[in-house]
Order: structure tokens, then C-alpha cells, then sequence
């Protein structure tokens, strides 16, 4: 972050300094009391159960030097204080007052399923030729974002920024912040269903990704995902697709790309095979298609170090993003062959001569599936086993969507499924409906899966583990690493 004064901070979030000097200069900004920098500004954020204010002062003894507060009456008139009357709010103000001041292109990340492994791909892609900001752990949301954007230097040369949503509003608010001037859409799930009802209502929202769209803006779309793949063939002007009014002025001057396997997707995969360890596929693209004008290259092979069906549509997204930025695919492709997954989300790890896919930070059905599939590539495993934990935030539909991964299971050959929680119980439940030649168990806690794990697997095993985050699946990662 470059430096900006206390007074120039205040300016821009609209806020008034009660004390200290408006001319402390401030080079990083912080949530965390625990963790902040020198010369940093603490942003107490006032939780459902917790009020960060209580904890200003710890911030302050932590390196802070100065903060935000809509309390009366509590500074310390040794430190700088800015009141204003909503921090989240101020620091939005603030995260889009940095951001607007470069004009370095943003790409937005949104989906159901997919979007950090998503933006890690496009990164490795872009890397081959600029030097790219992208969003680090979970900074995707209405705290994480802004703080995001105060993370550029005039040293970065284009964003890949990461955009989650959870409620209705919530993406036309960060839209607002990063200014996306192309965004990539993975999917429409069920996460977050709980809250908006229907995947259309989702759809509808992830779409004000693209409200600070200009008039040569472009949109990269899933196009084997049957929500996605109507905004091909829906009339743009049409009142069939639901979208906010000013998403659909900027729908109808965006320039749509599709990815996929579909025949009619412009970057699409063909021969998708696994050998050795490795996704290989032909990329073909429709003629033409290049958006920044070039027919470029019409096939190419391309090489993963990451299995499953899911990194190879990623893989096809890197791809179309690279070229729209006049990065060939025989250059794009090299980055992505460097590319490996981060902690939690799909590594491979061999101990005592199993192989055991670490998918534990987070979950949906449909990423669920999608583990599935990297557990069935695995190449040199004598047995395979998924050990599966609860799906949260589906409210009333989490026994059908979790009946239905049973359901897709039964039809695979998977040798066992171990199922965490009373959600994921229906999971097993669907396997023995169907009678599958799959072996279940089912527990209520990791402390039950992980005894009956390290009674029961051997070398030779393959074991997919995946859960909510909640669910703190990782722990069950652990134990089987150290036992």
C-alpha cells in the first residue's frame, strides 16, 4: 500500500479526526488487533457477537497507529482516532477511494464452486507476462475485498480479485469496490440457497459482477452450466433472463465467452485424458473468437499437474482470460502446467504409502462431485475411499442435496464413503438406497472418523477428504498425516 495521511484517509471516508495528528501517514491497513503492522490503521469491525472497538487498544499496542471508531467518547488523545459513523462502511469507502486511484484492469472471480482455484489458475496464466495482485487466503467478501485493493502498488500491472457473495446485494457492493473491467463466472450452485432461495435468484446476483462494466468490457462464462450457458442463447433485450436494471444496460453491451465442453463454448476441451498423474486435452477454439481481434491459434494441447474435470474448465478460463490479454495460449499454457493447488483445496499428499487428497477447506455438492472425480484418477491406488462431512448453508434443501451426492456416488466406483455429521448422513443414505456395491459408515464427529481410519486404512489406499469449513475436516487430514 502507498502511504496516505490520516487527513487524506478522513477526506475520503467522510469521517472527522477527534484526535492525533492529521498528518501520521499510514502504510497498511488492518481487522486483526493481534496483527497489525507499524504505521498501520485498525478497522474495528462490530461482529454479531463481537464489537472490535473493545479491542482498540490492544490494536495500538499491536503497532497500529491509528484507527477508525463510531463510538463517543473512548479515544486516547495520544493516539489518532477517525470517527465515522460505520467502519465496515468506511472501509469500503476506503478500499474504493485507493482502488480508483489505478487504472491497472481488475478480472473478478465469482461462483458458486471453483473461485480460488479459479484465480490461482488465471494468475499462473497472466504471470507468464505481468505482474499480477491477486487476492490472498479468503479476502473475497464485503471486509476482505476492500482490503484486497489496498494491496495494489504501482509495481502490479493487472488484479485477479476473487468476489463472494453470500446475501442479496452483496456483489453489486463489491462491483462497486474492485471494478472488475472483466470478471470469469465458474458455475451456479446451491451454496448459499439457504439465504436466496433458487439458483435463478443466485444467478441473478452474481451477475452484478459486470455493473462497472465499460463498453468494451467482457464476460467469461461456464458454458456447460445450464444456468450460465442461457445467457448465449437468451435475446440480451429480453425480459426472460432476471437481472437488476442496471446489470441488464450492462448485459446488453458485454461481449460474452464461454468455456467449456460443449460444442458451442469458443474455448472448449477435447481428448481430455489422465496419464501419468497429469490431465492432458486438446483446446480448440471457434474461429474468430479472440477478443482482442486475432484468430490466434486454433488447437492446442494442454498439460495439467492437477486432476478432475473441474481444473481442466478452470484451466479453460485461464486460458480465454490470457489471450483477451494478448497472452498466446502456447505462452498461457506454460504457466498453467506451473501451477499447483494451495493448501486445503485438492493437494495430493503421499504418507506411508497412501495417497490422500486434501479438499478440506471448503464444500458443495457440487465440489463434492468433483473430489469424487480427482479420487477415481488417482492412478496406483488399490482402494478408495471419500470421507465426506457436512454441506452447511443449504437450509431446507441440505438432505436432498446431500441424498443427491449419494445418488452420483452410487453410480462411480468408489470402494467405501465415511460420512461426517447429521447432514452427510443422508449421503450414505442414498448409497444404500441404491443398493451400490459401496461400503458406508457414518459418524456424528471427526474424532469417530478419524479412530476408525487409523484402524482401517493401508497402503495402496486412495482417500478423498472434503467438508465445510466448518466442519474442521482438516483435523481428519492431520491424524492420518501423523499417524
Amino acid at each position: 500500500m502507498e502511504a496516505l495521511s490520516v487527513k487524506e484517509i478522513a477526506c475520503a471516508v467522510g469521517g472527522r479526526i477527534l484526535c492525533g495528528d492529521e498528518n501520521t501517514l499510514i502504510t497498511s491497513v488492518g481487522t486483526n488487533s493481534k496483527n497489525m503492522e507499524p504505521d498501520s490503521l485498525f478497522v474495528p469491525i462490530v461482529g454479531e457477537r463481537v464489537d472490535a472497538h473493545d479491542f482498540i487498544e490492544d490494536a495500538f499496542r499491536s503497532g497500529a497507529a491509528a484507527c477508525f471508531t463510531s463510538r463517543e467518547g473512548t479515544e486516547n488523545k495520544y493516539k489518532v482516532y477517525i470517527k465515522v459513523t460505520d467502519t465496515l462502511k468506511a472501509l469500503q469507502a476506503l478500499g474504493t477511494y485507493y482502488r480508483n486511484r489505478y487504472t491497472l484492469p481488475v478480472v473478478g472471480i465469482t461462483g458458486s464452486v471453483g473461485k480460488t482455484t479459479t484465480k490461482e489458475m488465471i494468475a499462473a496464466a497472466l504471470s507468464t507476462k505481468y505482474n499480477v495482485l491477486k487476492t490472498e487466503g479468503n479476502m473475497n467478501s464485503q471486509v476482505g475485498l476492500p482490503l484486497m485493493m489496498l494491496r495494489m502498488e504501482p509495481r502490479h500491472e493487472i488484479a485477479v480479485i476473487e468476489m463472494g457473495m453470500s446475501e442479496e446485494g452483496e456483489m453489486a457492493k463489491l462491483a462497486d469496490i474492485a471494478k472488475p473491467e472483466t470478471a470469469v463466472m465458474t458455475n451456479i450452485g446451491v451454496s448459499h440457497i439457504a439465504q436466496l432461495k433458487t439458483r435463478e435468484n443466485i444467478r441473478k446476483e452474481k451477475l452484478n459482477i459486470i455493473n462497472s462494466f465499460g463498453k468494451d468490457s467482457v464476460l467469461f462464462i461456464n458454458g456447460d452450466d445450464d444456468l450460465l450457458g442461457e445467457l448465449n442463447t437468451l435475446d440480451r433485450n429480453s425480459d426472460t433472463l432476471d437481472l437488476g436494471d442496471k446489470t441488464r444496460d450492462k448485459y446488453a453491451e458485454t461481449s460474452v465467452i464461454s468455456f467449456g465442453i460443449s460444442e458451442f463454448c469458443n474455448y472448449r476441451a477435447e481428448d481430455i485424458k489422465t496419464i501419468d498423474g497429469e490431465t492432458h486435452f486438446i483446446l480448440q477454439k471457434n474461429s474468430g473468437i479472440n477478443t482482442n481481434g486475432n484468430e490466434g491459434t486454433e488447437s492446442e494441447e494442454i498439460v495439467l499437474k492437477v486432476l478432475g474435470m473441474h481444473n481442466v474448465l478452470n484451466a479453460l478460463s485461464a486460458l480465454a482470460v490470457a489471450e483477451h490479454y494478448d497472452i498466446p495460449v502456447r505462452v498461457a499454457k506454460k504457466g498453467l502446467y506451473e501451477y499447483r493447488p494451495i493448501a486445503m483445496r485438492g493437494q495430493i499428499k503421499e504418507v506411508n504409502q497412501i495417497k490422500l487428497i486434501d479438499d478440506s477447506y471448503n464444500a458443495s455438492p457440487d465440489s463434492m462431485k468433483s473430489g469424487i472425480q480427482v479420487l477415481l484418477e488417482l492412478a496406483g491406488v488399490k482402494r478408495r475411499i471419500a470421507v465426506l462431512a457436512d454441506v452447511l448453508e443449504l437450509g431446507e434443501l441440505s438432505a436432498q442435496c446431500h441424498y443427491e451426492v449419494g445418488l452420483y456416488i452410487s453410480d462411480q466406483k468408489i470402494d467405501e464413503v465415511l460420512t461426517v455429521g447429521s447432514e452427510a448422513f443422508h449421503i450414505a443414505k442414498a448409497i444404500q438406497d441404491k443398493k451400490a456395491p459401496v461400503l458406508t459408515r457414518s459418524f456424528m464427529n471427526n474424532q469417530e472418523a478419524i479412530e476408525y481410519l487409523l484402524n482401517h486404512i493401508k497402503p495402496g489406499d486412495g482417500i478423498l477428504v472434503k467438508g465445510s469449513r466448518g466442519m474442521k475436516t482438516d483435523e481428519i487430514v492431520k491424524a492420518v498425516c501423523e499417524a
